[in-house]
């Protein structure tokens, strides 16, 4: 990963003189994420910037969605100046009108898609028999004004032979933003748990989110909206209602680089009677590694407000895992 970085070097010097050399991955919510060859990925306060300098071609996207394509080079401070790629008059951009920088050319009709998967496996023999593996994943593919969200999680045991878990929810999600922090969005999820006698519980609705944070540490978004909500029971009569959907999402950077805390929870209340209410949430800890590898460690809680007959209202489950991040 380390020899690309001989063949170009990216450099970044800071007000106060101090230099990087390394890879410009990307300008993220006022930080650079610079891949350096002696300390791995930094992360640089934009603000604290002097001058960037790189030798490639980068795509600088503002705030308001337009776009910059071309090579940097040293500008006026607390700017960045972009050759275009075609050649011309090189343009200062102000660091705090860029919403990303990413490297190479990237048109409007171009998704970027980022995302992560992760995986854990138990397997016990002996006096206790017990196998469990569970996966969950998110990809999101991002383009101009458009947000598309996949999410998936799932959990199978087996203890002695015999099938102790099986459950999996599937979400898809549009997002379109009004504003840079402001959107407007559609989503549907797909449940399914034999031990909460769910055959298919569906949800479908839209709403307005809002990102209230945004930072280089710190992420943080609002959703509320309405849904329609499905269930198939296995052995319970079938039903429907209407439910206003409550979201949060929130991820902070405890260390830079090194731990991450994060809670993301869906609350859906329903509005005929409350005990149609149900809620899944998910809180824990990821530990980026070298290459794109994570450790993760969380709880998931999943609630409802009126279980099938002999059910409970809540399970709860702490998972640990290994996962890959791009």
């Amino acid at each position: 990963m380390l020899a690309p970085l001989c063949a170009r070097a990216d450099t970044v010097v800071l007000a106060n003189g101090d230099r990087y050399t390394g890879s410009v991955e990307r300008i993220r919510a006022g930080k650079i994420e610079l891949i350096t060859a002696d300390a791995g990925t930094v992360f640089i306060d934009a603000s604290k910037v002097d001058s960037v300098t790189t030798d490639r071609t980068v795509t600088v996207i503002l705030k308001d969605y337009s776009r910059h394509i071309g090579r940097l080079v040293p500008s006026v401070i607390g700017a960045l100046g972009v050759v275009p790629e075609g050649g011309g008059e090189t343009v200062s951009v102000p660091v705090s009108r860029v919403s990303v920088l990413l490297p190479g050319h990237l048109d409007e009709s171009q998704w970027r898609i980022t995302g992560r998967v992760n995986a854990g496996l138990t397997d016990t023999e002996g006096n206790t028999e017990v196998r469990r593996l569970n996966a969950d994943a998110e990809i999101v593919a991002r383009r101009n004004r458009d947000r598309l969200s996949f999410t998936a999680r799932g959990n199978q045991g087996v203890e002695r032979g015999e099938n102790t878990e099986a459950n999996a929810t599937v979400g898809l999600k549009y997002d379109r933003f009004i504003s840079e922090r402001w959107y407007g969005y559609g989503g549907t999820t797909f449940e399914h748990d034999r031990f909460k006698d769910l055959r298919l519980r569906t949800t479908a609705g839209g709403g307005l989110g809002h990102t209230v944070i945004d930072s280089g540490r710190t992420a943080l978004a609002f959703e509320a909206g309405l849904d329609l909500v499905t269930v198939d029971y296995i052995a319970s009569p079938d039903q429907s209602n209407s439910a206003l959907q409550v979201g949060t999402r929130f991820n902070h950077a405890l260390i830079d680089g090194i731990v991450e805390l994060f809670h993301n929870n869906q609350v859906f209340v329903g509005l005929a009677h409350f005990k149609q209410s149900f809620a899944r949430s998910q809180s824990g800890l990821r530990f980026p590694m070298r290459a794109g590898l994570l450790f993760s460690v969380h709880l998931n809680l999943d609630w409802d407000g009126e279980p099938a007959p002999g059910r409970r209202s809540l399970d709860r489950s702490l998972v640990l895992s290994l996962g890959y991040r791009w």
